[in-house]
Formats: C-alpha cells, structure tokens, sequence
C-alpha cells in the first residue's frame, strides 16, 4: 500500500473516533455544556502542581480528567483587571482598565464578553460567586447572564444569629480587634455556612435543574481570599510547627519598583505599616492559606460528583482557573500586584469529554487565550476582537506550542515618587525559560526606566536579576526585541495609551 493511502486511512480512522466521541458530531446533536469556574487568589498551590504538603485530592481528581498547563498566565495580577482581560478576550490595555473600580463597559461598553457570546449562541449562562469582580464600586455585567446572578449574601443573611459579646452576628463574621479584621480564624461556624460552601451546594442544584438543558455555568469561588477563613477540620489537616517560612531576601539588582508594599495584607489585625513580618505571622498566614485552598478543593469536589451523578461528563466543558498568583512571603513580601512569576503564574485546567484525559503541558498559555478555545471546542465562530489565541491544538497535542511568550503588565507611580499612580508600566514577558519586564513611561514608552530578566530554567523564585550582567547582554537584546514584537502585535505601544483600543 503506497504511503499516502496510508495516511488518508489514518486520518480517517481519527476522524471517525473524533466524530464519535465528540458531542458536537454526535448522534445527540447537542452543543457541550461548559463549566467554568473560577478561584480567587489560587495560586499553583496544589499537589497535582507537584507541592506534595497540600491536601487537595479533587483537584487532583480534575487533574487525572484534564489537561493541565503548567505555565499558564494572567495578564495583570489584581482581580479586576485580570477577570476582565479573561472575559472579554482583550489585554489590560486594550481595555483602558488597571484598577479595582473601573467597570468594563465604561471603556468598552459594546464588547461582547465570553458567557455573552455563548448566551447569544443558545446557550443558557448563569453565575454565582465572584466571576467579574464586583467589589470596590465595581459590578456584575447583566448582559453577560441569561438571568440575574444569584446572591449568597441573601442566603448569608437568613443564617441563625449567636450573641458575641455586645454584638449580634454569626461565627462566621470572625472578630475585628481595634477595628482589624484579623486576617486568618480557624472557624467553627458549620461548613454549610461558609460562603464559598453556599455557592457550592447552589451551583449543584443549579446543575441538577439545567441537565436538560445547553448550559454555561460559571461558578466563582472567593477563598483562598483574605482574610484566610476555614473550619477547623481543614486548619487540622496541616501543622503549624512543619510550615517553613520563605527567605525573605530580595533577589539582587531587582527594580526599586518590581515588588508592591502588600497594602492589602497590612489593612489586617496585628499586621505592621511597613516591614517584614514577624515569623510566627507569617507561619499562621501560611497555615491559613493551606486551610482554605483545601476548603475549596472539597467544594469542587462536589461539582465533579455532581457532574457524575447528574450524567453530564460525557457532555461538559470544564475548564477552572486562578485568577491571578500570589505570594506567600517569598522575598519577605505578600500578595499579589507584581510581574513577578509567583504573582502571574496560575493554575489553569480544561476537562474536554473527548479528548485525551490526565495530560500536562509546558505549553505557554495565557488568560486571553481560554476565550478563543472554549469557542473552538464549542464550533462557534472565534469574535474578531480576540486577541488570544486557541488552545486547541495544546490540548490535541500537549508538545505544540502557540505562544512563543506569555505577556503580563503592571503599573506604577505614586508610591515611587511619580506624579501619577500609572506613569510607569512594567511589561513582562516569559519565554521559555526567562522572565523579562521593562519599566517604561506610560505616556513616553520610549524612555525606559528599568530592566529585569530572571532565569526561571530551574526555579520559580527569581533569584538574580541579570538584566545588567554583561554575559546576559545578548539575551537582554533579544527580550527587548521580542517585547517590541508582541507589542506591537497587540497593539500595545499606541500615540495615545489614555484611549482603550476596541
């Protein structure tokens, strides 16, 4: 047999298969459900990311179903700025929007976001939880939803009060101390009361109540979130006297304004203006952050075993990320609002019914990519705003590459002395194994304030900043000039960065 026919006979036989296991070809005739979740402040700390101390056997469990991408990216790593990039398909700057309060459609008011799209392709989409990011003046986007989002503060406010001293609450409302919030309480409210437990145990009956139906639901959890509240049981699967504090040594020759002061920590109980924190701070805030990432991994568990008892594995899309890193007192610092790798690197899981199951890849990704493949494995037509890129054939292939980078920005100014809080924005790329950021003027992009490049070949903490080591300086020139390319390939460099492009 000549070695063509051959070939026509093989792609044949995997279309075949293809057909045969994919919903959209299938006899059925039905589009595939997607469930989307979303965890705020997750950061790879999981065991099926190799941190073998964590207690999170469901995500594992999603993992054995999944491809999991080992290097996958936000692009901005603050809540607001980082939901909007993943659910418009648009970058930061795209978007005109860096901040927390900014609501997405004053910018772009007629961008069709991705649960919009599926709803105007027949697709019934709801939400609970936090999905857009909905504090600090900001709100939800009703035109995303085919009804009005569910409110667990409602649910919250039928809960049994218990008298606490000269006030009347629920355990759950741990203490404030001098008017702090403290920022970890191992809680001993029931675990049915925990929000993120609420938004679990409705996102279930949600799914019972859509099975007969082409849904896109998508389910936010708010923990691993500050302040770090879990019942007990999850404090107790770790010990306290086995955490290890991080070093808290700054790399050498790192930019005056790579790392943020972790305001959003330091708003807590007994937690200093400025400074480091004392260790066995730091080893509580750890033990908290354990807790509540194992608190969640209990609550997606009862999405998958709903999604079993229910009959829908075989029909649903499910895809679950972390919003954004965060640092847990690594270089003696918090929280996330940096370039850094810990503050940008995120888990990212996508469950495809019939494609291959327990796959990993090192496969650049990033958030704007998810819009465009969800599209792709829904066969919708791809909007023509997009600026990611389908992963589709990453997750037929783990070993293809579709990125050659990953991009992530962050401004900066007052704190540092400038005139404005976004005069200088730092654009980071990572490539394979290096991270590089170039501080520039926002307004002036040519005059280059600092440079950073980390060798992550090895490691996730950067350790050395190379940019001005004289053996790096051809590596330097080629990170310039690959970042002048994405740059401009998104658009990013424009005369007048003030005007979101749309």
């Amino acid at each position: 047999m000549k070695q063509s026919t051959l070939v026509l006979c093989a792609l044949s036989l995997l279309l075949l298969v293809r057909c045969e296991n994919n919903p959209e070809t299938a006899e059925k005739g039905t589009k595939p459900n997607v469930l989307f979740i979303a965890v705020d402040d997750l950061r790879p700390e999981l065991s099926c990311y190799g941190v073998q101390h964590m207690h999170t056997t469901n995500f594992d469990r999603l993992a054995d179903q999944s491809m999991t991408f080992d290097r996958a990216y936000c692009q901005q790593a603050v809540c607001a700025p980082s939901r909007n990039s993943l659910l418009t398909g648009l970058r930061p700057d795209a978007l005109g929007i860096y901040d927390l309060y900014t609501f997405f459609r004053e910018k772009t008011p007629d961008v069709i976001t991705l649960p919009q799209y599926f709803k105007e392709h027949g697709y019934r989409t709801e939400r609970m939880g936090k999905i857009y990011h909905t504090g600090h003046g900001n709100r939800d986007d009703s035109l995303s939803w085919s009804a009005p989002a569910w409110n667990v503060r409602t649910e919250i406010e039928k809960l049994t009060k218990v008298q606490r001293g000269d006030t009347l609450g629920l355990e759950r409302d741990f203490p404030t101390i001098d008017g702090r919030k403290l920022p970890f309480y191992r809680s001993n409210e029931p675990e049915n009361h925990m929000t993120d437990a609420m938004i679990a145990d409705h996102a279930v009956e949600r799914l019972r109540a859509l099975k007969d139906s082409t849904f896109f639901l998508a389910v936010g959890f708010i923990k691993p979130h500050l302040p770090f509240v879990a019942p007990k049981k999850y404090w107790d699967l770790y010990q306290s006297e086995t955490i290890q504090i991080p070093a808290k040594k700054q790399p050498p020759g790192m930019a005056e304004m790579a790392m943020a002061n972790f305001g959003e920590l330091r708003k807590y109980h007994d937690i200093p203006d400025e400074g480091l924190l004392e260790d066995e701070t730091s080893r509580q805030l750890i033990h908290g952050y354990y807790a509540a990432v194992s608190m969640i991994d209990a609550q997606l568990g009862k999405l998958l075993e709903a999604l079993e008892a229910l009959d829908l594995m075989e029909n649903t899309i499910v895809v679950l990320w972390g919003d954004h890193g965060w640092k847990l007192g690594e270089y003696g610092n918090w929280c996330k609002h940096s370039n850094m790798e810990l503050d940008t690197r995120v888990p990212l899981f996508f469950s495809v019914p019939w494609l291959e199951k327990g796959l990993r890849t090192t496969s650049l990704a990033e958030f704007v990519d998810i819009y465009p493949t969800l599209c792709d494995l829904a066969d919708l037509p791809k909007p023509a705003h997009l600026e990611g890129q389908s992963l589709l054939s990453v997750l037929e292939n783990p070993r293809t590459k579709v990125n050659k980078v990953a991009i992530s920005q962050y401004p900066r100014g007052k704190s540092l002395g400038y005139d404005r809080k976004r005069e200088l924005m730092g654009y980071s790329i990572r490539t394979d194994r290096y991270r590089y950021t170039r501080w520039q003027k926002y307004e002036q992009p040519e005059v280059v304030v600092a440079k950073e490049l980390y060798d992550h070949g090895a490691h996730s903490l950067a350790e050395k900043n190379l940019a001005e080591e004289e053996d790096f300086g051809i590596i330097v020139r080629e990170m310039d000039a690959l970042l002048d390319e994405e740059l401009g390939k998104y658009r990013l460099l424009r005369p007048d960065p003030s005007t979101p492009i749309f």
